[in-house]
C-alpha cells in the first residue's frame, strides 16, 4: 500500500472520484454537500494499492487543530488496515503536528473505528448530511 499527499490532477481526480463512490453512491449524501470549497485549502492523503486508488482523507488546518474528514475508503477494500494507515499518515503530517488538537465529525457507524485510532467522543449525537455523528477528537 502507499499512501501519500494528492498532488498532482490525477491525484485529485482519484479523491473526488473516491469520495463520490463512498458518499454520493453509496450513502446517497448530495454531491453538493459532499464536495465544497474547503476542498481547495485542504491537504488530501490518497491510499493506492496496485497503483489502483482504495482510499482517501482529508485535513482541514484551523489556527491550533487540524479537522479530518471526508475519510472514504472502497466497500470492498474496508477492514484492511486502509483507513488506520490514512489516519496514521495524516497525524504524521509536519503540519498536523504542529497543532495540538485533531477533530473530526465521526458517523456513529465510524465511532468504534475512531475509538481505535485514539479519539474520544467530544460531543453529543448530531446529524449531518442526513446522517448521525459525534464530534470526536484527540490531543496531541
Amino acid at each position: 500500500m502507499e499512501i501519500g499527499l494528492a498532488q498532482t490532477q490525477r491525484d485529485f481526480f482519484e479523491v473526488v472520484h473516491l469520495r463520490i463512490e463512498v458518499f454520493v453512491l453509496e450513502q446517497q449524501v448530495d454531491i453538493t454537500i459532499e464536495q465544497d470549497d474547503r476542498d481547495l485549502d485542504a491537504l488530501h492523503y490518497l491510499a493506492r494499492i496496485d497503483n489502483q486508488p482504495v482510499g482517501c482523507l482529508r485535513i482541514l488546518l484551523e489556527n491550533d487543530q487540524a479537522i479530518i474528514g471526508r475519510v472514504a475508503v472502497l466497500h470492498s477494500w474496508r477492514h484492511q488496515g486502509i483507513g488506520a494507515a490514512l489516519m496514521q499518515a495524516a497525524e504524521q503530517d509536519p503540519q498536523v503536528k504542529q497543532r495540538h488538537r485533531i477533530h473530526l465529525h465521526a458517523q456513529l457507524t465510524a465511532r468504534p473505528f475512531d475509538e481505535k485510532c485514539g479519539y474520544a467522543a467530544a460531543s453529543e449525537i448530531f446529524e449531518e448530511a442526513g446522517i448521525q455523528h459525534v464530534l470526536m477528537e484527540k490531543i496531541v
